[in-house]
């Protein structure tokens, strides 16, 4: 084990394990509303309105997989290869997403009668390399007809190494897709096997060779910890071997246990979980050992190497927080496409799109627009938004920058945060800074950083950074 950071951990125990929200949104779904055809198409013709229209981000759901994994909490539906059903099934929803690509292009991909240039592509899902390649082909490549790619846009996909093949991967990175996200999650054999997904070492490296071969400049690895039968010797072990295939970039995702909501996460052992005392020290050995091997600690939860595309957002200050993870574009309208997708206007909406895959492609087939939810902003909403994405993204909340992004004085607008987080800084998790802002403590704030973010949190009570909000949000920790 590598020498770690001093850490409170009595302080640390206090606060750990508090049902709070991990802000992917602002505010998160729970507080978003049923919206019908007319009030989601207001909600997108707000891309149109800002007085600097932004360029665009999209996303493609992809849910479809072979196999079940009991720790997934994405919107992911089984589909055998080998079944009657589906193929067709398939390619009825890739039809169905196609059109729904094609119908937004003609609004949001628009404006002043010429293309919005889209600077960030991301397939998620499910497992978008459960397409082959021909599919691959059909559906990125209408999305180049259908909206201006710009030369430099970042193209990234998911993708799943038990099911990913050299060609697949030649054929993505022909047709402009330049990062690959890899879901590795973990490298230990009793740990795999808990989680119904076995996927050695070996089968790990072979893809990583196969990427670069292909010629992909950016590789992600998605690693969890605080999973079942996780120890701390199993987890250095995985950072281990995680240097040793030295991705660009790193997710070293924390688990969240929510049972009660994820079906098939009541098959894993819930009395194998790592107490948090254990996940504290698997998060301070990642965070030593990866800087050890040269990577930057970005956000919450992730890495990158010094050139990567997420490391110099973060030093430029266009990173950006979303259901993605950390990603790039700070500053990009991101529209959603497929099942139980959604659409973010920086400070302005949320919208998402039926969850049922089904139901989706129905509603596609019928000319029934999907949106099912969303949420316009209110003006102490895009506040909010945007100082606590400078807490996520930067650890910090600058006056300054806050003043610059929504025109409101820091001190004054935030004055009875300012005094109930005087708490947080009496017990080492922040500390102010030069210009009346404050900053994340290192390690301390930076592990707890949900509950200094509950602390900005309109929609929660003043007392949520301490006590937590029953039965809401995950309260593993």
């Amino acid at each position: 084990m590598s020498e770690l950071p001093v850490i409170d951990r009595e302080t640390f125990s206090r606060y750990a394990g508090l049902s709070l929200p991990r802000h992917v949104a602002y505010p998160m779904p729970t507080w978003w509303h049923d919206v019908d055809a007319s009030q989601a198409a207001q909600l997108r013709a707000l891309s149109l309105n800002a007085t600097s229209p932004r360029d665009l981000s999209l996303y493609l759901h992809l849910p479809f997989c072979e196999h079940m994994c009991l720790f997934c909490g994405c919107n992911r539906t089984i589909v055998r290869k080998d079944g009657r059903s589906g193929p067709g099934r398939v390619k009825r929803y890739l039809d169905a997403i196609i059109e729904e690509m094609r119908l937004r292009s003609q609004d949001i991909g628009l404006l002043n009668g010429k293309r919005r240039a889209v600077r960030q592509i991301h397939w998620g899902g499910g497992t978008p390399t459960y397409l082959d390649c021909d599919q691959i082909r059909k559906v990125h490549g209408a999305t180049a007809r259908l909206f201006d790619i710009a030369s430099d846009a970042e193209v990234s996909i998911e993708v799943d190494p038990r099911v990913t093949s050299l060609e697949q991967l030649r054929v993505l990175h022909e047709v402009g897709f330049n990062r690959v996200s890899m879901g590795v999650q973990d490298f230990d054999p009793v740990v795999q096997e808990n989680i119904g997904r076995i996927q050695p070492f070996e089968m790990v490296k072979r893809c990583v060779e196969d990427a670069r071969a292909a010629g992909f400049p950016s590789i992600n690895f998605d690693l969890i910890y605080g999973l079942p039968q996780q120890t701390i010797e199993s987890v250095e072990r995985m950072i281990e071997k995680t240097i040793e295939l030295m991705p660009d970039r790193i997710a070293f995702y924390h688990y969240a246990a929510i049972p009660d909501r994820i079906a098939n996460q009541r098959g894993l052992d819930q009395s194998a979980l790592p107490d948090s005392d254990a996940k504290l020290t698997m998060l301070l050995e990642a965070s030593v050992r990866f800087a050890e091997a040269g990577y930057e600690f970005v956000g919450l939860d992730h890495f990158a190497l010094p050139d990567e595309r997420l490391a110099q957002a973060m030093r430029t200050g266009q990173i950006n927080r979303t259901f993605q993870g950390m990603t790039t574009g700070s500053e990009l309208d991101l529209f959603g496409f497929g099942c139980s997708s959604i659409s973010i206007l920086p400070r302005t909406m949320y919208l998402q799109n039926e969850h049922d895959v089904n139901a989706y492609t129905e509603k596609m087939e019928s000319g029934i627009d999907p949106a099912t939810r969303g949420k316009a902003l209110t003006e102490d909403d895009a506040v909010r938004q945007a100082a606590l994405m400078q807490l996520y993204c930067r650890a910090k909340i600058d006056p300054d920058r806050l003043h610059n992004e929504t025109g409101v004085d820091f001190q004054s607008y935030f004055a009875s945060e300012c005094r109930r987080i005087k708490r947080l800084i009496d017990d080492g998790l922040v500390e102010r800074t030069g210009n009346e802002g404050i900053q994340l403590t290192h390690p301390l704030g930076r592990v707890l950083m949900r509950n200094v973010a509950a602390v900005f949190d309109g929609y929660l009570h003043e007392e949520a950074p301490w006590t937590g909000m029953k039965q809401t949000f995950s309260a593993s920790a």
